[in-house]
């Protein structure tokens, strides 16, 4: 799991863009709300406007150097969890 991109706010939370890779291969990004917690799946031309429209930087970080051990956890569930969503939409 990468970190692709990031934007730090006011009180020092950040937005990140990031990267996992799903069980069957497929590339898929998130964002992950710091403050909150909360991610949400994104598409990469969303990816790309929010880059362009400069709201995030565009990074290329390993996630294990960012996120503390719990952080970690719960991204992977929540890529395996948008994954499988995918999936099931696609049926």
């Amino acid at each position: 799991m990468r970190i692709a991109g990031m934007r730090e706010d006011d009180d020092g939370s950040c937005l990140y863009l990031v990267e996992g890779e799903a069980p069957s291969g497929e590339r898929l990004l998130f964002l992950y709300d710091e403050n909150g917690r909360e991610a949400r799946p994104a598409e990469r031309a969303e990816a790309e406007t929010l880059f362009r429209e400069g709201l995030l930087e565009r990074c290329s970080l390993p996630a294990e150097e960012v996120f503390f051990p719990d952080e970690l956890e719960d991204l992977e569930r929540m890529l395996l969890s948008a994954a499988k969503k995918e999936e099931e939409e696609e049926k």
